[in-house]
């Protein structure tokens, strides 16, 4: 089964094993008071591994791209996707879906490898979502820029400095957030001043907010990203990296997020709708 559509409330979507470029994940996620397709890929895609020795035999900057992919437990309003492992990350990823209506997909993802060695130290698994808006339309979350915490106005709108690619914004409150890269870097994924105070985040397109929370004690080990310009796609990326310390064979890490597609009403509403998320996490 390549794709199934899950959907209920105000909310349905695609998922799918397979898309444009390799990728695949939830996408096409509807609402019923926007007609227009404001998504242009995945809404939700993992795009690749970061700290896999990148001079390993067989490596692939984007492996889960092209891992061998499946659903299972599909039904009307849930289903789960598997990243199968490669030779080079030995790593396998499962993801369900689960629509809470009336605007909500509930996302849970384990990962397991049977890598013993990470020369970078870390696991890290990108996420992507790739956006009809503005080239540089950012995210919005609360936060600050510098060292030191604003007395008011605790909102940052980030677009990833406009001119430069891939700028990570990392959590307030941890020592040493930055992600080892290996030497030369990449062009992309370079470290910012910018700090979040809650893991959350969310950009607007029209009327719409496309927003992305994740569970309170997440916050450590999740960073947001933003790319002004996707070149596959031509618009805006609104990204976040899942952060896994030292992994070790064989154990299970989790993580816990939600999706909101919803009429845009206000910074208040989005944080007051990520407060009872949090409260019932």
């Amino acid at each position: 089964m390549p794709s199934t559509r899950i959907s209920a409330g105000e909310i349905s979507a695609h998922v799918d094993t397979d898309g444009v470029n390799g990728w695949c994940g939830l996408r096409h996620m509807e609402h019923s008071a926007s007609s227009a397709e404001w998504l242009l890929s995945p809404a939700l895609t993992l795009e690749h591994y970061i700290g896999v020795p990148p001079d390993e035999p067989g490596f692939i900057q984007y492996e889960p791209c092209y891992s061998l992919r499946s659903l299972h437990d599909a039904s009307a309003d849930r289903c789960r996707l598997r990243y199968h492992p490669t030779a080079c990350s030995q790593t396998t990823c499962d993801i369900r879906y689960v629509i809470d209506p009336p605007h909500s997909v509930d996302v849970m993802i384990d990962a397991v490898t049977s890598r013993h060695s990470w020369p970078l130290g870390s696991l890290a698994l990108f996420f992507a979502t790739i956006v009809n808006a503005p080239v540089y339309e950012g995210v919005t979350f609360r936060g600050y820029e510098g060292s030191r915490h604003p007395g008011a106005g605790p909102w940052i709108h980030f677009n990833g400095h406009a001119e430069t690619l891939g700028r990570v914004v990392h959590p307030s409150g941890v020592s040493n957030p930055e992600l080892r890269r290996p030497q030369p870097p990449p062009p992309t994924y370079s470290d910012s001043s910018v700090r979040f105070d809650e893991p959350f985040y969310f950009g607007t397109v029209g009327r719409m907010a496309y927003a992305v929370f994740f569970a309170a004690a997440q916050h450590r080990y999740v960073r947001f990203v933003v790319n002004p310009l996707a070149p596959a796609f031509g618009g805006p990326a609104w990204d976040f990296l899942w952060l896994i310390r030292s992994p070790e064979p064989g154990k299970r890490y989790s993580l816990t997020m939600r999706v909101v597609l919803r009429p845009f009403t206000g910074v208040e509403d989005m944080l007051a709708e990520y407060h009872d998320y949090v409260g019932r996490a």
